[in-house]
């Protein structure tokens, strides 16, 4: 139960909300029992002792316990609705906020469908706990504490009859609150494997398309839609079970009233009246019993939903995370110091890296897949923590630095753009929230960008669909760099920010990134030679190691890794320069 008791540590933080729903519950539950107590005197005392000028009072008096009733519960339900979706506001923005917190080696593990499932769904399951958990769980409770206190007032040896059901309908809850889980948690991780699946296939239906694979991913498809068929079927025929054998308790309750009622009333031990309005206080007893074992359902799914929101939020969060952190004026000096690392365990990713990049200076970087160039630069700003050795910033080791103010002084362009689903002003305004269209487009010039974001019907207004999924490689390319620009890092990382794009763009990529790279330090995984021949020191990698170092010029005279890749993979290592095209890199 400690899943459901978090979520309700949420609602401490609404005291009076909470006081508000609860008075209402109160006060409307009270007047349950005048409708039985009018019945009582009406057939007891109007009917039977002939007095009609009581009849009218008597009527208009349960006219108003049921508008007063009903007047409450109105109330009690605006209240407690704006109660819980502040709640569920707060619960689902804290588990935003912490997911954004969490180091990249935990996204790595994880499916993008799943956790959209847990911010979306999962919370959405523990919301109907909530609210039906407080607006009929306390109001259920409420009205069987009011209902019993008034059965023992009218009779309290049938009420002992009428109760003899409630230890069985409390072992029947019991028993099917424990085997919840069992049935509840195969569900929910159903659901967000098929959502992860449907996720993946929508992100990559160009790839399905294109390979003609329609048939067997919607055969993947099937396959998990049956998987979560069969996990829901399993809690409805639990369903089935349970629910109608509280039923027929609840009837035998009934049944009990009336038979022994009735032979109170042949003894005379009893009115009519007073069985009459025990027989509708029975009604009003397991009416709300019925409510919590339908409640009991919500819970348990709420409780396996609760406990997949609550794993995500026990995550620990990037070591280093300090709000507010001033971002230190640099000058841009690095140094790895026998850095190493390593993904998994026995798995060794990088091993004894040592450079060391001057203010201003530019470092290439050079490997076949896998050598570790894009490890190397992820320990930079740190997306993934190093296991030994030092990387300090101007002297300061970047483990001193807040995270905030350690990434705010790197700036990143990738192989891959990415854009969000918005317009090209508001992708642009990452680099620097405040910035004016004036500086945006000044930016965009510098990127080379200006001139196909001209050409767009709404200019920075115009949509870049999901990815940038409008814009060539290249256009997503140069807003990247402009960007970049707008930000104004003194330090740079460029992975691979020529490839995958024709001999023409790289030439206004190249344009813009001589742009971008002026005055700052910037290490460069080289995919084109001419990126690399400008670098101040080239390293070249392999396996995780670096094994020659030097300048273009002087690599290519030791005649080793760097000279053989360029002799396998360039058609031409000197002359001109834009004209090279480019050999292997990750």
């Amino acid at each position: 139960m400690s899943t459901v008791w978090r979520v309700f540590a949420y609602l401490k933080r609404y005291p009076w909300m909470a006081a508000g729903t609860l008075g209402c519950a109160v006060l409307s539950t009270l007047m349950i029992i005048v409708f039985p107590a009018v019945t009582k005197f009406i057939i007891d005392d109007v009917i039977a002792g002939h007095r009609p000028e009581l009849l009218l009072p008597m009527v208009g008096l349960a006219l108003v316990a049921f508008f007063l009733q009903d007047l409450l519960n109105g109330l009690r339900i605006l209240l407690n609705n704006s109660f819980e979706q502040k709640v569920i506001f707060d619960l689902r923005s804290d588990l935003f906020r912490h997911i954004e917190r969490l180091p990249l080696r935990w996204f790595d593990n994880r499916a993008t469908g799943d956790l959209i499932t847990r911010v979306v769904e999962d919370v959405n399951s523990v919301e109907r706990v909530l609210i039906d958990g407080i607006e009929q769980g306390v109001v259920a409770i409420l009205q069987v504490a009011i209902v019993s206190v008034a059965l023992f007032y009218f009779n309290g040896s049938l009420a002992w009859c009428v109760l003899a059901p409630v230890p069985l309908l409390a072992g029947g809850a019991i028993a099917y609150t424990l085997s919840g889980p069992s049935r509840y948690r195969p569900q929910r991780r159903a659901a967000s494997a098929l959502n992860a699946l449907l996720l993946d296939d929508l992100a990559g239906i160009r790839q399905i398309k294109s390979f003609v694979r329609e048939k067997q991913e919607h055969l993947r498809f099937n396959r998990a839609s049956e998987t979560l068929r069969q996990a829901t079927l399993r809690i409805m025929r639990a369903w089935a079970l349970y629910s109608p054998s509280m039923d027929f308790l609840n009837s035998l309750g009934l049944i009990l009233a009336i038979g022994f009622g009735g032979r109170s009333v042949l003894r005379g031990e009893m009115q009519v009246g007073s069985l009459v309005a025990f027989i509708t206080l029975t009604r009003f007893l397991y009416e709300p019993v019925t409510r919590l074992h339908q409640l009991n359902q919500l819970v348990q799914a709420g409780r396996a939903a609760g406990e997949r929101v609550f794993e995500i939020l026990d995550e620990p969060e990037e070591p280093g995370l300090r709000e507010g952190d001033a971002v230190t004026e640099i000058e841009g000096e690095i140094r790895y110091d026998d850095v190493s690392f390593a993904y998994a365990k026995g798995l060794p990713a990088l091993s004894n890296i040592s450079f060391h990049a001057r203010p201003g200076e530019t470092i290439a970087l050079v490997g076949a897949t896998g050598a570790g160039k894009t490890t190397l630069v992820n320990l930079l700003a740190r997306f993934y923590e190093y296991t030994s050795g030092a990387i300090t910033i101007d002297g300061k080791p970047i483990r001193e630095f807040g995270l905030h103010a350690l990434r705010e002084m790197i700036g990143m362009v990738t192989q891959e753009s990415f854009l969000f689903n918005g317009t090209i002003r508001e992708n642009l305004l990452l680099g620097k929230p405040d910035a004016t269209d004036a500086e945006l487009l000044e930016a965009a010039e510098a990127a080379n960008a200006r001139a196909f974001i001209d050409r767009l019907p709404t200019g920075l207004g115009s949509v870049v669909g999901e990815r940038g999924v409008k814009l060539s490689v290249g256009e997503k390319q140069r807003l990247s760099i402009a960007r970049a620009l707008l930000k104004d890092p003194p330090i740079l990382i460029l992975d691979e920010a020529t490839a995958s794009v024709d001999t023409t763009t790289e030439r206004l990529i190249q344009q813009a990134l001589e742009n971008l790279m002026f005055h700052r330090t910037c290490i460069v995984i080289a995919h084109r030679l001419s990126t690399i021949v400008r670098a101040d020191q080239i390293l070249v990698l392999d396996h995780g190691s670096i094994i020659e170092r030097g300048t273009h010029a002087g690599l290519l005279s030791l005649g080793g890794k760097y000279a053989r890749l360029c002799e396998q993979s360039f058609l031409e290592t000197t002359g001109e320069i834009d004209a090279a095209p480019e050999f292997a890199a990750n």
